[in-house]
């Protein structure tokens, strides 16, 4: 019998260990497509400490990304011009 396709995790076991995937939570919860990153980003927060500081930061760029697409502010909350 084939498994399903979100019962397979290519490149990896970092979601493996978690209670919950990523995915089932990003789905259950209808988040947009940048937090949804924030919440990959952030939930594989793992292994040597340039590696954890590199997803903190990715998952930072997403944020400021939700900012300025949903909510028209720059990184630091302010209002954007135009």
């Amino acid at each position: 019998m084939s498994k399903k396709a979100s019962e397979i995790q290519i490149g990896g076991s970092h979601y493996k260990e978690l209670a919950m995937s990523p995915l089932k939570y990003i789905l259950a919860n209808n988040l947009s497509y940048c937090l949804g990153n924030v919440v990959k980003y952030v939930s594989r927060n793992k292994g040597s400490e340039e590696d954890k500081v590199k997803d903190l930061l990715k998952a930072k760029h997403y944020i400021d990304l939700e900012l300025e697409n949903n909510y028209k502010r720059d990184p630091n909350g302010k209002k954007l011009i135009g």
